[in-house]
Parts: C-alpha cells; structure tokens; sequence
C-alpha cells in the first residue's frame, strides 16, 4: 500500500474518533480527578507540542522534511507523548459518560496509535540512523509499560 495512502488512513481514524468524542458527550468532566487528568493530557500535549516546534512537524506519520530526530526534554523518556496525551484526555471522556459505542470508538482510537507507532517507527528507524538506540532509552506510549 502507498505510504502516504496509509498515513491518510490512521490520520482518518484519529481525527474521526476525537470528533466522535466532542459530539457524544461533554468535554470538561466534573470529577475533579478527571478535570486534574485532562489538565495533565493538555500540559503533556503542549510540552511535546512545543518541543516538536523546531522541525516541520506533520499530523500524519509520514517523514516530511525534518532533518532531526526530537529526542530531549519529554521525549527523551516518551516517543510518542502527543498521542499518550490524546488517549489519556479522550480516555477521561470515555470514563466519564461512558456508553458501550464510546468504549468501542476508544478501543478502535487506541488500536489505531497501536499500529500508527509501530508504522511510523519503521520510518523514523529508515530516515535516522540513531532512532535504534534512541528505542533502548525511552519508552514508547507509557512510561515503565510500553
């Protein structure tokens, strides 16, 4: 399958399922642990946002014109913090007006960063020499888990 093609398929389920979640329920909860939660997503999406901010960063997983490879501050432990912050932040929402067809659409969002991270590693693993050893120093999507 076209490289791009695919990106345009995993950027379609992404944006599709956060659309899903701002439609069906509310998006500020009203448990402040979850309000604390969303606070944490939004300030890990920002700090990874920011830290992107030096390269031409591009939504979809394909390769663009960057010539480095982020590897400091929040991605030095984290490959992929933008996304553990959208799965937490939509996680919350799933939690908080939970219905079965909420927890299908998370399920399908959360298999879709899955392979999203596994293909776009393979990228980055062809376009940067260092991203092997970068791999043994940082976690994936959840620092001590994956």
């Amino acid at each position: 399958m076209n490289k791009k093609i695919k990106s345009l398929i995993f950027d379609f389920f992404q944006v599709s399922s956060i659309i899903f979640f701002l439609l069906t329920g509310a998006v500020i909860t009203s448990n402040i642990i979850f309000i604390f939660l969303q606070i944490l997503a939004v300030l890990v999406l920002l700090v990874a946002a920011w830290e992107m901010r030096r390269i031409k960063y591009y939504r979809v997983p394909d390769i663009g014109k960057q010539d480095e490879l982020v590897k400091t501050r929040i991605y030095k432990y984290i490959r992929n913090p933008m996304y553990l912050a959208q799965l937490l932040f939509f996680g919350i929402l799933v939690l908080d007006n939970f219905t079965v067809y909420r927890l299908t659409v998370y399920l399908i969002f959360l298999v879709n960063f899955i392979y999203k991270i596994k293909y776009e590693e393979i990228l980055l693993n062809e376009n940067f020499k260092e991203f092997e050893k970068y791999k043994t120093t940082s976690w994936k999507l959840i620092p001590f888990v994956y």
